[in-house]
């Protein structure tokens, strides 16, 4: 556990330590250290430390920065390995530029709700991300928004107008699309981010938040005819109106199929781009990469095995 303290100003100290203080004070002019000690360790419990300066005077830290709020906030984009060893330096170094080690995160589930195991897929995401980083503290929630219905539930927004990072990854887009469409889930995700939280998506969940959402299970896997469905268009409330496709390189289809386009294979996706308005911009991001945009300065950065491609 990384212990952070903050110092804290007179006209904050709440009453319960200004009391502790008072009565500490009147140990030590009586000479009572053992008391002084244990009233010290008192406010330590109440998540204060007060440290004694030259002259008498006593400093109070408060334990942990979990209140403050981030210096900074980011749109990160992941093409596909949000949990692998390339992403520890990623999600190290942006958490290191919000100013905090004491940091709150939710990862709504609603891409894979549809999912019997959705809960042990973000399971696996919050055990990832305790044990590769080590030097934060990291409260980590899930939020089971995986139904329309649970969408507007008020603990669950609760959840997300607490948190310094929202996460959303894997799953089917246009499920999530369905679920988060016109709900306050999504809205409480736009308010948060534009307040200052950072928002990470990865794979299916770039496509949910795109202009336009490709529909990559009904296409590759049930052979509907090519098309686009509307998305959530998130990008243009916070960054600018884009459409993502993730694990552009991929390369499971081997030498005989050409899944790259996440999985569409080049050939049907230069089809599907064509269809798309002419202003459209497309943007696809390599497995194993990240593209990290700063919200306040709007500054890029690429990170990772791959690239990001501007298609469009």
């Amino acid at each position: 556990m990384v212990k952070v303290l903050s110092p804290v100003a007179p006209t904050e100290i709440p009453d319960s330590i200004q009391a502790i203080i008072f009565a500490r004070t009147h140990a030590k002019e009586e000479k009572d250290f053992p008391l002084a000690d244990k009233l010290r360790l008192d406010a330590e419990k109440l998540g204060y430390v007060i440290n004694d300066k030259t002259g008498g005077e006593q400093e109070v830290l408060k334990i942990g920065d979990r209140d403050s709020k981030p210096l900074k906030n980011f749109l990160i984009l992941f093409g596909s390995g949000e949990i692998a060893p390339t992403s520890v330096d990623i999600y190290r170094s942006t958490f290191l530029s919000l100013g905090k080690r004491d940091i709150t995160i939710s990862l709504v589930t609603t891409p894979a709700g549809f999912q019997p195991n959705v809960q042990a897929v973000y399971e696996e995401i919050k055990a990832f991300l305790l044990a590769s980083l080590p030097d934060f503290n990291l409260n980590i929630n899930l939020v089971p928004v995986n139904t329309r219905a649970e969408a507007d539930k008020p603990s669950y927004l609760d959840q997300i107008k607490n948190s310094d990072v929202i996460f959303l990854g894997p799953g089917s887009p246009t499920y999530g699309i369905k679920q988060l469409k016109n709900t306050k889930t999504l809205q409480t995700i736009i308010e948060q981010v534009k307040k200052g939280s950072t928002l990470i998506l990865a794979s299916a969940a770039t496509i949910t938040f795109s202009k336009h959402a490709l529909p990559v299970y009904e296409i590759y896997k049930v052979g509907e005819d090519l098309h686009w469905v509307e998305g959530l268009d998130l990008y243009r409330e916070i960054w600018e109106s884009v459409t993502i496709i993730p694990h552009f390189n991929n390369r499971e289809g081997g030498l005989g199929l050409d899944t790259s386009y996440c999985y569409i294979g080049k050939d049907r996706a230069t089809k599907l781009i064509s269809q798309l308005p002419a202003d459209s911009k497309v943007v696809g991001v390599d497995e194993h990469t990240s593209l990290i945009i700063d919200l306040s300065t709007r500054e890029q950065i690429i990170k990772g095995k791959g690239t990001v491609h501007l298609v469009r």
